[in-house]
């Protein structure tokens, strides 16, 4: 839930971003930064705008395209993807040895929609089971060995773009609620959720991906952990 007390009109955060309001309004509805509507007017959460001016924002270098973030994410997992050629997979390795995962939001921006939604609790529950849909965000980080517990924290998960389609038109998630209780990321790229041999989880690359956008000192703490696991040891500073 966004703290009504930290809340920024969409000119200061234009002002504090140096971009237009236009833009935000875009980053707002694509998910990259969180706001309320009060009446008509929208009001954009100052510590979302702070993130991305610290962490997102300033990160060098353009971001990879869907099949090429998800490329680095299979292969940090250990996963072999099929759409990478040789010469594409030489370039995801050296990423992952120069691209200090300070980076990663930037770079991985274009995995997957983001869009934060409130759902009742049948269809929350329905979901964790679905079988286009996969479980990220704290609770798979818990899943994978992480030091960082679900608590009150919303869920996450990854859902095919045909079935968030679905649940939209059924209703059974709400877009643009004022409490939100759930963040749902649909991947630009089909075919990407379960690898072979994965479970219900997200891989262990994108879990840790996701941990870093919420740029809390908590979820940063358990994205090392997970990349450790995944045999990396990167600098998370700086």
């Amino acid at each position: 839930m966004v703290d009504s007390a930290q809340l920024l009109p969409v000119a200061r955060a234009a002002q504090v971003l140096d971009i237009s309001r236009e833009r935000v309004r875009e980053l707002v509805h694509g998910g990259r930064l969180d706001a309320v509507r009060i009446g008509r007017e929208l009001l954009v959460d100052a510590r979302s705008v702070e993130h991305r001016k610290s962490v997102v924002k300033p990160a060098a270098g353009r971001p990879l395209s869907a099949r090429m973030a998800w490329g680095f994410l299979w292969s940090l997992s250990g996963h072999r993807p099929s759409w990478i050629s040789p010469s594409e997979r030489v370039r995801l390795n050296r990423y992952a040895q120069e691209r200090e995962p300070a980076q990663w939001p930037r770079l991985l921006s274009g995995r997957a929609r983001v869009y934060r939604v409130r759902m009742l609790a049948g269809p929350l529950a329905r979901l964790r089971e679905d079988p286009q849909a996969v479980v990220s965000g704290p609770a798979a980080a818990g899943h994978y060995g992480a030091d960082l517990l679900a608590g009150s924290a919303d869920e996450e998960f990854y859902v095919d773009a045909v079935r968030f389609d679905e649940l939209t038109r059924s209703r059974r998630l709400r877009l643009g609620s004022a409490e939100p209780n759930a963040v749902i990321r649909v991947p630009a790229l089909s075919d990407v959720l379960r690898p072979p041999g994965s479970a219900g989880f997200a891989i262990p690359a994108a879990v840790a991906a996701d941990l870093l956008d919420a740029g809390d000192e908590r979820s940063v703490v358990a994205a090392q952990q997970l990349l450790t696991r995944l045999g990396e040891v990167p600098k998370l500073g700086g």
